[in-house]
C-alpha cells in the first residue's frame, strides 16, 4: 500500500512541475513588455517596410485577413483613427494573411485602405513574420514604443490616443 501511495505522490508532483511556468508563454502572440521581433515586408505596390527604420516612433502592427471579419473591421477602424490623430511620431503597418493576393487587393480597394500601409504576406502561416509573432490564426495588433518594445496588445483603435 505504501508503494502505491509513493507512486501516486510522485505522479502528482510530476504533474505539478510539468505545468509550472507555462502560464508565462502565451499560446498566441507575444507578451506586453517583450521586444518585438525585427522584420521586413516587401510588396510590389506598397514598397518595403523595415521595422528598424521606425526606431524612435510608435508603431502599430496590425495582422488581419479579409475572411476574418473582426480583424478586417479593426483594420478599417485603425486607418480612420490614425488619420484623425495625424501623429507625426506614429507609423502603421498592416499585414494581411489572405490566401489569395487578388482577394487582398480587392479588399484593400473595397475598404478604402491606404495601400502604402497594407502588405500582403504571400507565405501565409509559413512566413517568418507569422511565426515570429506566434499568430496561430490569432489575428490582432501590437503597439510598439520608440524602442520596439510591445506596450499594448489587441487594443481598440479608440484606445490608441490614450496609449501614445
Amino acid at each position: 500500500m505504501k508503494k502505491v501511495e509513493s507512486i501516486f505522490a510522485l505522479f502528482v508532483l510530476f504533474l505539478m512541475f510539468s505545468f509550472a511556468g507555462n502560464d508565462r508563454v502565451p499560446k498566441t502572440g507575444l507578451l506586453v513588455g517583450e521586444k518585438a521581433p525585427e522584420f521586413q515586408m516587401s510588396d510590389s505596390t506598397a514598397g518595403t517596410f523595415d521595422l528598424k527604420e521606425h526606431k524612435g516612433k510608435y508603431v502599430v502592427l496590425n495582422f488581419w485577413a479579409s475572411y476574418d471579419a473582426p480583424s478586417r473591421i479593426s483594420n478599417v477602424r485603425f486607418r480612420q483613427e490614425i488619420e484623425k490623430l495625424n501623429h507625426q511620431n506614429l507609423s502603421f503597418v498592416s499585414v494581411s494573411y489572405d490566401p489569395n493576393a487578388v482577394v487582398f487587393e480587392e479588399t484593400v480597394k473595397l475598404d478604402d485602405l491606404d495601400r502604402n500601409t497594407q502588405f500582403y504576406d504571400k507565405d501565409g502561416d509559413a512566413s517568418s513574420v507569422y511565426k515570429a509573432f506566434r499568430l496561430k490564426k490569432g489575428f490582432g495588433n501590437y503597439l510598439l514604443d520608440q524602442n520596439g518594445v510591445i506596450i499594448a496588445k489587441n487594443f481598440s483603435p479608440e484606445k490608441l490616443t490614450e496609449l501614445i
